[in-house]
């Protein structure tokens, strides 16, 4: 319930960085955008661009946060506190130096950062550990006398409060530190690098093979089900790869050859991430079509816009999908279903091969025919897929309809 209504109350700011995200990267883009030459362009950009800081930039500092800000209320302890420790044992847990190159080529260390790598949704898993565990382990030392300090009764309630929980906050964050420090010392590697690695590993090979390239969908839509952002997480070795596939294909079809290779970067966001992580727009489609839940349907019909541009921010944290069990096997199996179905269908030549990089954020049915050339057949395929994907949501949605009524009636007998 905590992770729940810790990002229920993050809706405002994820829909709004979606409609900075959709005037950058589709009115303003530099090279397709419609108004990319209007006057003002390079200022309203910069507008975006600090809007996006100030929102999904920071929103795992924000989600940590409330989750120890929910889960403390519930506990029947201090809220405010508690989220102010999930912050700060957040950042205790996360590494805080830089190494950049000057313009000499020197590397320096620069110490007391924060990147938005460990900012943003790429580190949910983080916060979310951490807001769970420091709040948990928070509670449980404020309830112990001894760690309270007493103040005299003319002392304000609030400066009270605050001493009172001074020992249990030192304890906390001092736990997490420690935890970082040995880890770092005894492995050379941070914590959140070792999730990093353990996830990475599987992906060095087999892209260009079926079984490849499901594990890798997989695994970097699986992540969004814990609140880890899996294309940042797997874009470092991803990226190089397919983009390396990208060019082999031009450079083939350049020389009148076939184009060797099915997966590249504009297969996956025209065939597998339409609406963007879990094939979104199929459940936004399966949602306006089956639920009866006005929340879900509010969601689904604010965020469907930014999902038509393959942005799935407010659908992923709005109804929520994180840490949703109902939604977290179609949304798993929706993006495997239509990478078989891609592959297949490149494979027997019943569409042409993608080799022209669209921006990710062009619409499903239109990016089908633009990654490939012009390929009318592509776009069918989308609408095949999308069809298939919202057949595969529909279930799920009708169970969340009953999971929600049945909680409905069991709330006023609890």
């Amino acid at each position: 319930m905590a992770i729940r209504d810790a990002f229920a109350s993050t809706i405002p700011i994820t829909i709004t960085a979606a409609f900075f995200l959709l005037i950058n990267n589709v009115l303003l883009a530099p090279k397709t955008g419609l108004l990319r030459d209007m006057p003002g362009h390079d200022q309203i950009m910069a507008v975006g661009v600090q809007a996006y800081n100030g929102t999904l930039g920071i929103l795992t500092i924000l989600v940590t946060f409330l989750i120890g800000y929910r889960l403390a209320t519930y506990m029947d302890s201090d809220g405010p506190m508690a989220g102010i420790v999930s912050m700060a044992s957040f950042v205790a847990l996360v590494p805080n130096v830089l190494q950049v190159t000057t313009n000499a080529g020197k590397n320096v260390a620069v110490s007391g950062v924060l990147t938005q790598s460990e900012t943003s949704a790429t580190a949910m898993m983080m916060g979310i550990i951490a807001g769970l565990l420091s709040t948990t382990l928070l509670v449980k030392l404020s309830k112990n006398t001894h760690l309270q300090i007493k103040m005299p009764d003319g002392v304000p309630p609030a400066v009270a409060k605050a001493f009172s929980s001074l020992f249990p906050a030192f304890i906390t964050i001092t736990c997490f530190a420690v935890v970082e420090e040995l880890v770092v010392g005894i492995v050379h590697m941070s914590v959140s690098d070792i999730i990093v690695k353990l996830l990475q590993a599987p992906l060095v090979g087999g892209f260009q093979s079926l079984p490849g390239i499901l594990l890798y969908v997989f695994l970097s839509t699986a992540v969004f089900i814990f609140g880890i952002h899996g294309a940042f997480v797997f874009g470092a070795i991803s990226g190089p790869i397919l983009l390396t596939s990208l060019q082999q294909n031009i450079d083939a079809i350049k020389a009148g050859n076939s184009a060797p290779n099915v997966v590249t970067q504009p297969f996956l966001d025209a065939y597998v991430y339409m609406g963007g992580g879990g094939t979104m727009m199929c459940l936004v489609i399966a949602i306006l079509i089956f639920s009866k839940r006005k929340d879900e349907r509010m969601i689904a019909n604010i965020g469907g816009v930014a999902s038509l541009f393959n942005i799935s921010e407010p659908m992923m944290f709005g109804v929520p999908i994180v840490f949703n069990p109902i939604y977290a096997i179609p949304f798993i199996a929706t993006p495997m279903v239509a990478t078989i179905l891609a592959y297949a269908a490149t494979t027997l030549n019943w569409v042409k091969t993608t080799y022209i990089l669209v921006p990710w954020v062009t619409p499903p049915v239109l990016s089908g025919y633009l990654a490939t050339g012009g390929d009318i057949r592509a776009s069918l395929l989308q609408l095949v897929t999308l069809a298939i994907g919202v057949l595969i949501y529909a279930p799920f949605v009708i169970a969340s309809n009953r999971a929600f009524q049945k909680e409905q009636l069991e709330e006023p007998a609890a």
